[in-house]
């Protein structure tokens, strides 16, 4: 069986809730930090997303389980949890954490470059409020409050002043792209779509 190659998804969640359920959630995840091997055979290795899955007792068969988790940390009673998923978010494992811990939401926001998927669930912007994404080459993506924030960032990449547009901006990186000696450089710029 033959599976496409995916793109790529940079998904951040923030999981909030009541103390205890946040905290119960992260020792989940201490658990399988700890483990010398993967709990489910498959090819990514212990981080694997259906290793949570199975963890917090859902099925990963019933949904795309194609990820890793990369990261994961608490603050308070809000829990990060980094992954890298095939395509886009992956609602089901959002779905399993908020079965298994009703008191926790679970908040996303995800980067895809390739087919321009930059979005959020996060309709208040109190866990992401930046509406304004630089993605680049080496795969750690800027967030902005404003487009004229934007603008100065990307004004001191190309080494002139940039208006405070999108077209503007993503016309100015095309351009700087284009220069003899960037042409291994890749920069999008996007504003991040609310999902509900």
């Amino acid at each position: 069986r033959r599976y496409a190659m995916p793109n790529w998804a940079d998904v951040e969640y923030k999981c909030v809730g009541d103390a205890k359920e946040v905290r119960s959630l992260h020792g989940v995840l201490e658990y399988i930090d700890k483990c010398k091997t993967s709990i489910i055979e498959n090819g990514f290795g212990k981080w694997w997303l259906g290793n949570l899955v199975d963890r917090l007792g859902g099925d990963w068969t019933t949904f795309n389980c194609r990820g890793e988790i990369t990261g994961y940390g608490l603050d308070g009673n809000v829990l990060t949890i980094n992954h890298y998923t095939a395509w886009c978010e992956q609602s089901g494992l959002r779905e399993t954490i908020e079965r298994a811990f009703p008191s926790v939401k679970v908040y996303f926001r995800e980067c895809e470059p390739a087919n321009n998927v930059y979005s959020t669930n996060d309709t208040t912007g109190r866990y992401f409020p930046e509406p304004y994404c630089l993605d680049s080459f080496d795969g750690n993506p800027e967030f902005f409050m404003t487009i004229g924030e934007a603008a100065l960032y990307v004004s001191g990449i190309v080494r002139k002043r940039v208006p405070l547009k999108m077209k503007a901006i993503n016309n100015a990186l095309n351009g700087y792209m284009r220069l003899p000696g960037n042409q291994d450089m890749s920069y999008s710029f996007h504003e991040i779509r609310i999902v509900t």
